[in-house]
């Protein structure tokens, strides 16, 4: 191979690298867990899906089972959140809403009245699983790649889910056989996984209406949301039922999870947002090309869908990441997804009633059509310019982190292990040896726990321009010296804590003053800090 051909297939593996692996710190294992998670959800969401669209407003009082999941969907909505922010363990919370829908599954087999309460325990339930499931990923996750996380989570639990429904199409007990598997798999897999919120992390200040209604960011992407899912709700195609094109469908909405994963940590969140609304309105303005209605909604509803999700659980956790917010994580997961609700379902009845009057009198009612024609691109204009003046959120300063970094110590009983320096000679100004430094630090950590008399740790001192980030592992105490304050250090260094201890855990536990060994830490600080 040729000198040339090297280097172009390194590029390549770099930009591939630069796009979809950057910044994901996440085992092979607990990847799984959470793609079985997620494909249990999406199971569940296909079983529900089945009923809901062929929905119509018309047959609200006749279709009991298309109503009561609506509605079920709506009270999921409004108090899924603080169910989920109730539960400190939301492992636990987890299993016992898998269980639920497999009871649920079983109810649908009996006759009415329990085949009803089979169906609202689906769908409650599953409104329940998907959101704590969020709520664990957004933990799991930084501002950094929790978009692609979701990307991939959702393209390929829906993959699988499609293919294993379509083969056991009209067998509801096999569907019902493997979620029971798949919710003893669940349970197994936990086993070895906690996620239990603290009572120091949960901490707030402000209430929860306080924190939406006074945040111009965070309000403003509302609206920006539900007026988008107004667009959806006017363009779904009511009159003749949800008839898309399958596998044109699912081809446009697996893929765009995947696509708008990758936008939403390469391109940033409202840049993303604005490329979907763009993406949309091209649709829309070219959709005369396209004759075949069916081939439109395959089209139109198979990326708008994803995008909206996708925009919806991203920015949801982005939000729900700072320490006001943490505590309402499930609250401000269900807050985004009611507003696309409640716009969807106004647009839908918007859409009919208008299309009904101009049925009734289409002489007088003329310019109904048009109208509704000419709504959609307008309303997608109105959100690209409302969007364009909010701020990003966060991206462009978590982006920079790697130009923030000074110094990292490892070190135990005030002996520094491992020391690191970010920046050139040139640029810092000359710091003491070490091991004085390690030593201050210990002292430092010592004298606070000996003053307030608590056990929890100190994470971060904030000295001006000078940020001292520090994690705590069994044996050693890692500090991390930034010049901004960036809740993805505290997750790398977290993450580098943890792989440090790993590596080295004989020389730890068995350590008499030797450095030495410590020497090639370099390779973890590759891994998470370059």
């Amino acid at each position: 191979m040729e000198l040339n051909e090297i280097f172009a297939r390194y590029s390549k593996m770099m930009t591939f690298e630069r796009l979809f692996v950057r910044d994901i710190a996440i085992s092979g294992l607990r990847f799984i867990n959470f793609l079985l998670s997620f494909i249990f959800s999406s199971i569940s969401i296909n079983f529900i899906v089945a009923y809901i669209i062929n929905f119509n407003p018309e047959d609200i009082l006749h279709d009991v089972i298309s109503s009561t999941i609506v509605l079920t969907v709506i009270v999921t909505l409004v108090i899924g959140g603080l169910i989920v922010d109730f539960f400190k363990d939301r492992v636990k919370l987890l299993i016992i809403s898998a269980g639920s829908v497999v009871f649920g599954m079983i109810f649908v087999f009996l006759d009415n009245p329990f085949s009803i309460i089979g169906f609202i325990l689906i769908t409650f339930f599953t409104g329940i699983f998907l959101i704590d499931l969020i709520t664990i990923i957004i933990h799991e996750s930084n501002i950094l790649n929790r978009g692609r996380l979701l990307g991939y989570f959702f393209f390929l639990s829906f993959i699988t889910s499609h293919v294993f429904v379509s083969l056991t199409y009209e067998f509801i007990l096999i569907i019902l056989i493997l979620e029971i598997l798949l919710t003893f798999s669940l349970i197994w897999i936990f086993k070895n996984y906690s996620y239990k919120e603290t009572r120091e992390r949960l901490k707030t200040e402000k209430k929860f209406i306080e924190i939406v209604s006074g945040s111009l960011h965070i309000s403003g992407y509302m609206i920006a949301i539900f007026a988008l899912a107004l667009v959806l709700g006017n363009s779904f195609p009511i009159e003749y039922g949800f008839n898309v094109i399958t596998p044109i469908f699912i081809i446009f909405f697996i893929s765009s999870f995947l696509i708008i994963g990758v936008l939403l940590d390469n391109l940033g969140r409202k840049w993303t947002f604005a490329a979907g609304i763009l993406f949309i309105s091209s649709i829309i303005l070219f959709s005369g090309v396209i004759n075949n209605e069916g081939i439109f909604a395959s089209i139109f509803f198979g990326i708008s869908i994803p995008i909206s999700f996708m925009i919806i659980f991203t920015f949801s956790g982005d939000f729900s990441t700072e320490r006001n917010t943490i505590r309402f994580r499930g609250r401000m997961t269900c807050t985004f997804l009611l507003i696309f609700f409640v716009g969807f379902v106004v647009g839908i009845l918007f859409n009919f009633l208008l299309t009904q009057t101009y049925i009734k009198n289409p002489v007088f009612f003329y310019w109904i059509p048009a109208l509704l024609n000419g709504l959609s691109p307008f309303i997608l204009i109105v959100i690209l310019v409302w969007i364009i003046p909010l701020p990003e959120i966060l991206t462009a300063k978590e982006a920079d982190w790697k130009y923030t970094l000074r110094n990292l110590y490892a070190f135990n009983n005030a002996v520094c292990l491992f020391t690191q320096k970010f920046t050139s000679e040139s640029g810092t100004p000359n710091l003491p040896n070490e091991d004085l430094i390690t030593g201050g630090f210990s002292g430092i950590l010592s004298l606070i726990s000996e003053i307030t008399n608590e056990e929890k740790h100190l994470r971060i001192i904030d000295k001006e321009g000078v940020k001292i980030y520090f994690a705590y592992g069994k044996y050693v105490i890692i500090a991390l010296v930034s010049t901004k304050n960036l809740p993805i250090l505290s997750k790398k260094l977290e993450f580098f804590t943890k792989a440090f201890e790993k590596k080295y855990e004989q020389e730890l536990i068995l350590f008499k003053g030797k450095i030495n060994p410590f020497e090639d830490a370099t390779e973890l600080i590759t891994k998470y800090f370059k």
